[in-house]
């Protein structure tokens, strides 16, 4: 595939899924400034990165795990909260309506998962994914990314008391 082709799908794939990317990335870094300007960076990077002796044969994976990335080299410079403050413990047990509480509350619960239950949990909730999507994404079967889903919610269920 040409480098201008290449470039027209990777924008009309970002165009058409911008909310779910959003919304995606928002809940990963916590900020709607930080996740407009990952998506930003990651669409130059891919756009401007493109190997025509490399070429992408799964959009959404690509596009997911580039973000992906970018979101855990954000995260290695922003301050996390201890898992023992007080601060933690009001954030669970108590929802906001405040986005930035709602995030770390949300990050919270999902950091004592898995990784792999987590990033599906993000994907499925809010990358508005199927079972199918996600496969495709983390290169695993749809009958992995559903275990790997409700397994997760599981382990929030036990853990938290909550869904």
């Amino acid at each position: 595939m040409d480098r201008h082709k290449f470039i027209r799908q990777l924008t009309d794939y970002m165009e058409s899924h911008k909310q779910q990317l959003f919304r995606y990335v928002c809940y990963h870094v916590g900020s709607a400034a930080d996740a407009e300007d990952i998506l930003h960076d990651v669409y130059l990077r891919m756009a401007e990165g493109y190997d025509a002796s490399c070429p992408v044969g799964n959009m959404p994976g690509y596009v997911y795990r580039s973000l992906f990335n970018a979101c855990v080299s954000n995260a290695r410079s922003v301050r996390c909260l201890s898992l023992d403050s007080p601060e933690v413990e009001r954030l669970i047990s108590e929802p906001s309506a405040c986005f930035e509480d709602e995030f770390q509350r949300v990050s919270i619960m999902l950091s004592g998962l898995p990784e792999t239950c987590s990033e599906v949990i993000r994907l499925r909730i809010y990358g508005s994914m199927t079972f199918d999507n996600i496969a495709e994404v983390l290169d695993v079967s749809a009958a992995t990314a559903k275990r790997r889903y409700y397994q997760g919610l599981e382990l929030l269920r036990l853990k938290y008391d909550v869904l």
